[in-house]
Protein backbone atom coordinates (compact mmCIF):
# COMPACT_ATOMS: atom_id res chain seq x y z
CA UNK A 1 0.00 0.00 0.00
CA UNK A 2 2.87 2.60 0.91
CA UNK A 3 4.05 2.07 -2.89
CA UNK A 4 0.94 2.45 -4.14
CA UNK A 5 0.75 5.92 -1.97
CA UNK A 6 4.30 7.42 -3.09
CA UNK A 7 3.36 6.59 -6.47
CA UNK A 8 0.78 8.33 -6.97
CA UNK A 9 2.65 11.24 -4.85
CA UNK A 10 5.42 11.12 -7.67
CA UNK A 11 3.03 11.04 -10.44
CA UNK A 12 1.04 13.83 -9.30
CA UNK A 13 4.30 16.23 -8.71
CA UNK A 14 6.28 15.09 -11.94
CA UNK A 15 3.41 14.82 -14.42
CA UNK A 16 0.36 16.67 -13.54
CA UNK A 17 -0.46 20.36 -12.56
CA UNK A 18 0.38 20.54 -9.29
CA UNK A 19 0.55 23.97 -8.35
CA UNK A 20 2.05 23.21 -4.45
CA UNK A 21 4.67 20.61 -3.85
CA UNK A 22 5.47 21.87 -0.61
CA UNK A 23 2.15 19.93 1.00
CA UNK A 24 3.06 17.00 -0.90
CA UNK A 25 7.18 16.98 -0.72
CA UNK A 26 6.44 16.18 3.47
CA UNK A 27 4.92 13.28 2.67
CA UNK A 28 6.58 11.96 0.16
CA UNK A 29 10.14 12.40 2.26
CA UNK A 30 9.00 10.02 4.86
CA UNK A 31 7.29 7.53 2.77
CA UNK A 32 10.68 7.84 0.59
CA UNK A 33 12.71 7.16 4.39
CA UNK A 34 10.40 4.46 5.60
CA UNK A 35 10.96 1.93 2.50
CA UNK A 36 13.86 2.19 0.50
CA UNK A 37 12.98 -0.77 -1.75
CA UNK A 38 10.05 0.30 -2.18
CA UNK A 39 10.66 3.75 -3.58
CA UNK A 40 13.28 1.90 -5.76
CA UNK A 41 10.60 -0.32 -7.50
CA UNK A 42 8.22 3.08 -7.71
CA UNK A 43 10.95 4.84 -9.54
CA UNK A 44 11.45 2.08 -11.32
CA UNK A 45 7.65 1.66 -12.44
CA UNK A 46 7.21 5.37 -13.04
CA UNK A 47 10.49 5.77 -15.35
CA UNK A 48 9.41 2.36 -17.73
CA UNK A 49 5.81 4.06 -17.91
CA UNK A 50 7.01 6.60 -19.48
CA UNK A 51 8.21 6.88 -23.31
CA UNK A 52 11.80 5.52 -24.01
CA UNK A 53 12.92 9.06 -25.09
CA UNK A 54 12.13 10.53 -21.46
CA UNK A 55 13.92 7.41 -19.65
CA UNK A 56 16.92 8.66 -18.63
CA UNK A 57 15.78 11.92 -18.26
CA UNK A 58 13.47 11.05 -15.42
CA UNK A 59 15.99 8.44 -13.83
CA UNK A 60 18.58 11.24 -13.71
CA UNK A 61 15.86 13.70 -11.70
CA UNK A 62 15.11 10.82 -9.16
CA UNK A 63 18.92 10.96 -8.81
CA UNK A 64 18.98 14.45 -8.41
CA UNK A 65 15.98 14.53 -5.72
CA UNK A 66 17.79 13.10 -2.85
CA UNK A 67 21.28 15.08 -3.55
CA UNK A 68 22.15 16.69 0.06
CA UNK A 69 19.03 14.79 1.69
CA UNK A 70 20.23 12.78 4.52
CA UNK A 71 17.53 10.11 5.54
CA UNK A 72 16.31 11.97 8.71
CA UNK A 73 12.91 14.00 9.09
CA UNK A 74 14.51 17.07 10.68
CA UNK A 75 13.06 20.46 9.15
CA UNK A 76 16.41 21.60 7.17
CA UNK A 77 16.15 18.39 5.98
CA UNK A 78 12.85 18.23 4.98
CA UNK A 79 13.46 22.05 3.57
CA UNK A 80 16.26 20.66 1.19
CA UNK A 81 13.95 17.42 -0.15
CA UNK A 82 11.64 19.94 -0.73
CA UNK A 83 13.86 22.16 -2.40
CA UNK A 84 15.09 19.79 -4.63
CA UNK A 85 11.38 18.50 -5.64
CA UNK A 86 10.66 21.91 -7.15
CA UNK A 87 13.87 21.87 -9.11
CA UNK A 88 13.79 18.92 -10.18
CA UNK A 89 10.36 18.91 -11.55
CA UNK A 90 10.72 22.14 -13.13
CA UNK A 91 13.95 20.72 -14.89
CA UNK A 92 12.01 17.75 -15.76
CA UNK A 93 8.68 19.93 -16.92
CA UNK A 94 10.83 21.97 -19.31
CA UNK A 95 11.78 19.15 -21.09
CA UNK A 96 8.86 17.71 -21.60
Amino acid sequence: MLPNLLQTLFETVFLEDCSNQWSLSRPMLSLMLLDPAGLAAVQRKIVAAQPAERHARLAACFEKLMQGVEPALESKNRDKFTQNLTVVRQEFRSKT
